[in-house]
């Protein structure tokens, strides 16, 4: 958005009747009959989960079919820092993003079209890890509710295969960031920033490349270190390094341990 996160309050969003959960969850509160909360915290998350799926029904409430929660408020897990994530689903095309600020949290909203979103189920390697703990907070004939079905169903399976000329592109876009730090070396800043986003892609290549759904932000150290012990000493040694030449010698054996059985693209010349 241009102008920043937009903030919601009552006056602004209009009504337009109660949200509908899955059978099993309650309703959402709405203002005027708040449901009873173990904290204050919970109480003005679920008065933000609440303002917020008006403020989308009163959006796009002509072509709305689903409003999905997902990330920490799903799973009823929020902290104090914590944003609140919404998959709107809609009818026709659509796939772009919205910040809303509704009283001290932001708000992520993320519209997809209810089609493009079924297909991005089985060809994304995230949105059935999103989905799988998400929940439906209004929905029509099902839509959000079948949505979930299939993730669930996506994720039992495990994530796409990659071809070899998939793992040879994965191979050549991870080695693309460590070759452009290696050249800024006379500029340590830009150096280390370029390193900082050869190990996150590093560390994506390694979920893709071993078949695992990626783990959180905050595991991944740890998952992997569990799955592949020379790669977690590795990535430790390359986290903890000060000196820019040894976090440099450190990414080359990186790359070295995680493509030693992808070959190189073919040469030409």
């Amino acid at each position: 958005m241009d102008d920043g996160p937009i903030e919601l309050g009552a006056p602004q969003i209009p009504s337009d009747g109660s949200a509908v959960a899955p059978p099993g969850d309650p309703l959402l509160p709405t203002d005027a009959a708040p449901a009873p909360a173990k904290d204050d915290s919970a109480s003005e998350s679920a008065q933000v989960i609440a303002k917020a799926v008006r403020y989308v029904k009163a959006k796009r409430g002509g072509d709305l079919a689903a409003v999905i929660l997902a990330g920490s408020a799903a799973r009823d897990a929020m902290t104090s820092h914590s944003d609140v994530d919404l998959l709107v689903l809609v009818l026709g095309a659509d796939n772009s993003h919205e910040l809303v600020r509704v009283l001290s949290r932001i708000v992520e909203i993320r519209y997809l079209g209810a089609s493009e979103a079924e297909e991005q189920v089985n060809t994304s390697p995230r949105l059935p890890i999103i989905l799988r703990k998400a929940r439906v907070l209004y929905e029509l004939e099902a839509a959000g509710s079948q949505l979930l079905q299939k993730a669930h169903a996506r994720f039992r399976q495990g994530p796409p295969s990659l071809t070899i000329h998939e793992k040879i592109r994965l191979r050549a876009t991870v080695l693309h960031w460590l070759g452009k730090a290696e050249d800024q070396q006379a500029d340590p800043a830009i150096a280390r920033h370029l390193l900082s986003l050869f190990l996150d892609e590093a560390m994506s290549a390694f979920y893709q490349l071993r078949g695992f759904w990626p783990a959180s932000p905050v595991k991944h150290l740890r998952f992997i270190s569990q799955r592949d012990h020379v790669m977690g000493e590795f990535l430790q040694q390359a986290f903890t390094a000060t000196d820019l030449a040894d976090q440099l010698a450190t990414a080359r054996r990186i790359a070295d341990h995680l493509f030693k059985d992808i070959p190189a693209p073919a040469r030409i010349d």
